[in-house]
Order: C-alpha cells, then structure tokens, then sequence
C-alpha cells in the first residue's frame, strides 16, 4: 500500500489522563482510523483499551519530503 496521506489524531492514554497526538500514514481516514490505535498502543507500552482515540486533527498530503496540510481533507 502506497499510503500518500498522513492523518494526525489527538489521542489520551485513560490510565494516566496524559494526551498527545500522534500521526499514521493512510489512503484514508477509515484505515488510518484502524491503524493507528494498535500503533499508539505499542508507543504507550499499553492495551488498546486503554487508549482513548480523539479528534482528527489534521490531514496532510505528501508533496516530494514535505508535507502539507490538505484543506478540507478533515472532517
């Protein structure tokens, strides 16, 4: 899979009330949506469950090495 956007999500690990945001490089917001909680899972060193998924925060287009924010690619 040639993913060409990379989806950028507010995230909260439950057990410590700490956010972040993390990004995951997807063709669209549903894989990317699917991907991304067993990947921020392991950066966390905890469960899926334990990971509260946020809002989307942005959506960025690959363009050469650089990326740049997709208007009206989030919803």
């Amino acid at each position: 899979m040639n993913s060409t956007l990379r989806h950028t999500y507010a995230y909260e690990v439950i057990s410590t009330g700490e956010s972040s945001e993390f990004s995951i490089m997807a063709d669209n917001s549903e894989d990317a949506e699917k991907l991304i909680l067993p990947r921020i899972a392991d950066l966390e060193f905890t469960e899926e469950s334990d990971i509260r998924l946020g809002k989307l925060l942005s959506v960025s287009k690959k363009v050469g090495d650089n990326y740049v924010a997709c208007e009206g690619c989030a919803s």
